[in-house]
């Protein structure tokens, strides 16, 4: 099947990137071909929480999955090639392919390992990551720590977690508008699965895995592991009552949205089931008043 692609999401509303994904999973999901091709229109627009869950979605997917007419944008971060792999290559090539994205707004797809082991490789890819966002964007350091602590926490939930063989973040800033989108991704066994494993047997869905998730409850069956649990809180505190921002998680058929305004959970319609969890971040990168100390708990 053939689906005709007219991406134009305006970025004013973080969500609208995965609203545009979820149509196409959809259309893919209806599909009794064994082949499908996405074909992109012109004047694409495109933004970091939708061209990740795009590409996890179609990595982990059952059926081939062609895109044609894509962007030089899509082109130019990796995303045909399913994201820049830096533990498949030289570290110093690695920097070198992120230096090439110095003075532009977005980094390329970072696909990393996912496995607890590969602690050394998690750190300097994060360190490299942190240090070109800081470079691109001249980061106050206020921001500069309150971003730190909020992408590696996202990140060490996929390594402790999920039980993905890779994870993936992409980043996109908006000059104008002095924010930056996040998108960090797996595909790993979802908040649900990870609870389930645990044996936390009265939490038996999507929806009931990530209010707990986003309330503290550990994966741990302990009553002294409460409130622990997944470390989200503090990181939520921090980017939304901090910083302004917008947090948002899917996990399943489950999703969490987070503003200074809206604190809802709502389970999907249809027979979307993401195989995995997204956390998409809005950071505003200009706030004189952010202290990141008093949100460190």
């Amino acid at each position: 099947m053939k689906i005709n692609a007219s991406i134009n999401i305006q970025d004013s509303n973080l969500l609208y990137g995965l609203q545009e994904v979820l149509k196409i999973i959809e259309q893919i999901s209806k599909s009794e071909d064994s082949k499908d091709v996405i074909c992109f229109q012109r004047n694409t627009f495109v933004t970091p929480l939708f061209i990740l869950p795009l590409l996890v979605f179609v990595t982990g997917c059952d059926k081939v999955i062609r895109f044609e007419n894509y962007s030089s944008y899509m082109d130019t971060i990796h995303f045909s090639q399913g994201g820049l792999k830096p533990d498949m290559t030289e570290h110093s090539d690695f920097l070198a392919s992120l230096n090439k994205f110095a003075y532009k707004t977005f980094l390329p797809i970072i696909n990393f390992p996912a496995n607890i082991y590969c602690n050394n490789e998690r750190n300097a890819i994060l360190t490299a990551v942190e240090s070109m966002l800081v470079k691109q964007l001249g980061l106050q350091p206020n921001i500069t720590a309150g971003l730190k602590y909020i992408v590696e926490e996202s990140v060490d939930n996929i390594i402790e977690h999920s039980e993905s063989e890779r994870g993936y973040i992409f980043s996109q800033s908006y000059p104008t508008k002095k924010y930056l989108d996040i998108c960090i991704a797996d595909s790993g066994i979802t908040l649900l699965g990870s609870y389930q494993k645990a044996g936390r047997v009265d939490i038996f869905n999507h929806l009931l895995a990530i209010e707990a998730a986003n309330s503290g409850i550990s994966t741990k069956n302990l009553p002294d592991a409460e409130n622990r649990g997944y470390g989200i809180a503090t990181s939520k505190k921090m980017l939304v009552d901090g910083l302004s921002g917008n947090y948002v998680m899917l996990s399943g058929n489950a999703l969490h949205l987070k503003t200074q305004i809206i604190d809802k959970f709502v389970s999907l319609p249809g027979e979307v089931n993401w195989k995995g969890t997204i956390i998409a971040l809005r950071i505003p990168y200009i706030n004189e008043s952010f202290n990141y100390i008093q949100y460190v708990e």
